[in-house]
């Protein structure tokens, strides 16, 4: 879903001595301004993702973006030159770094911008699938669901978000009126970009799915597995002709699941992927360019994560349409909200384990909004630091806030009257704001 907090960029015309410039500043002063010349931004990636990035390069990327969108579209285009003022936290907007997609939503406002500025006309649609793919510039290889949510979101529902071709499915959800989300700040901040995390869980989800396509007895085509292009999980699945995630993980009458046979468990080295049939150029293709110093992989436990995460989401999207299917006074919501809240603590034990994409504060965290009332809490966004989002009954939740400033940001550093914990629900889509 989209959070109601929001990343805000106030955009015009520059002048002067910057007519063909584009300038950048921020209302934050950790962000230095930056002039770039639009040659830069329409180049920009095109020698490799920036070593250190700044805030600047997610513009950046946007604006790249929308280039090859013209480029490949045929349109007329005359690249802008553009004046930027980004705000937001201090209205209440979006955290950066906090597991929140900020740097996703910067990115969907930039492109919003660029767009408005120079009169080009984008389908939402098209314009989730740009954002996504441009944000790889950066050298993050993300999937496009913050995107996705960013510009499809529906407000006040939920989104199942499905990556179908050309474009993704989105199928909103209306949740229960009686039930909020809380998002508590762990204190630590979750700079993705600037690890390679992040990009070594995708090198290791590809190299299982290599593997998994490969033993799929359903290939007629060993260019499929063979190829040096990189294959998700989900494109292993369906080369299994597995209906849904389950599939790949539900236990069969040897007692193996097809990722428990296929996949070996713990640590994977490199000469055992080659062992499980893996070329070398196969293997350099399924990594990036800061995971290219791996030399151990856990295939088992990303695999597992992926399909039980996927079915989860089929699940929580399944009972909130139970809910409202039936009639309401035959609607138990404190049952059906603890059925939903288990999906989000199943979750969190699988990311903490299996992914191994949590830390010691976020546990922390997640374990006092437990005890403070939450159905259900885990961690947001890519993990290792950030946000938690916790499923509380909306008539408890002031009384779950003041415990979790007591128990929890009291204990760290003494200060329960911080603004690192609110209360959201299903925001509205990005957008524009005509000021006069």
């Amino acid at each position: 879903m989209a959070l109601e907090q929001a990343v805000y960029i106030s955009v015009g015309p520059t002048s002067g001595s910057d007519l063909d410039k584009i300038v950048l500043r921020s209302t934050d002063i950790q962000y230095r301004p930056v002039k770039i010349s639009i040659t830069e931004a329409i180049t920009f990636g095109c020698e490799g993702s920036p070593d250190s990035p700044e805030w600047f390069h997610y513009f950046q990327c946007a604006y790249r973006g929308i280039k090859d969108y013209v480029d490949k579209s045929n349109l007329d285009w005359t690249p802008p030159s553009i004046n930027i003022l980004v705000g937001g936290v201090e209205y209440g907007g979006l955290w950066p770094a906090a597991g929140l997609s900020s740097s996703s939503a910067f990115v969907v406002a930039s492109a919003i911008a660029i767009m408005r500025i120079s009169g080009l006309q984008i389908s939402r649609h098209e314009l989730a699938s740009l954002c996504a793919k441009c944000e790889q510039y950066i050298g993050m290889q993300g999937g496009g669901m913050d995107q996705a949510a960013s510009v499809l979101a529906v407000e006040n529902n939920a989104l199942m978000i499905e990556f179908t071709k050309p474009f993704v499915t989105v199928s909103p959800i209306q949740l229960p009126s009686d039930m909020v989300f809380v998002i508590a700040h762990s204190g630590v901040h979750a700079r993705k970009a600037a690890t390679s995390y992040y990009n070594e869980r995708v090198a290791e989800c590809r190299l299982a799915a290599k593997i998994l396509a490969r033993n799929s007895p359903h290939i007629t085509e060993p260019s499929r597995y063979s190829s040096i292009a990189p294959l998700c999980l989900s494109d292993a699945q369906k080369l299994w002709k597995a209906v849904s995630p389950d599939e790949m993980i539900r236990i069969q009458k040897d007692g193996l699941s097809i990722v428990t046979r296929y996949l070996p468990s713990g640590i994977t080295s490199l000469q055992n992927l080659c062992n499980l049939g893996l070329t070398s150029p196969i293997i350099e293709g399924c990594l990036t360019e800061n995971t290219k110093t791996m030399n151990h992989f856990y295939l088992r436990d990303r695999a597992e994560h992926v399909y039980s995460e996927a079915e989860r989401v089929f699940k929580f999207y399944n009972i909130c349409k139970k809910i409202f299917s039936i009639d309401d006074s035959q609607t138990n919501s404190i049952n059906y909200m603890q059925l939903l809240g288990d999906l989000m603590n199943q979750s969190q034990l699988s990311c903490a384990n299996l992914y191994q994409c949590s830390c010691r504060e976020l546990d922390k965290l997640i374990s006092v909004c437990r005890t403070a009332g939450a159905f259900g809490s885990r961690l947001t966004g890519a993990g290792w630091g950030g946000c938690t989002v916790s499923l509380v009954k909306k008539s408890n939740a002031e009384q779950f806030i003041a415990k979790v400033r007591e128990e929890f940001y009291n204990v760290i550093d003494g200060n329960s009257n911080n603004d690192l914990i609110f209360v959201s629900q299903p925001g509205r889509p990005a957008g524009i704001m005509v000021i006069q």
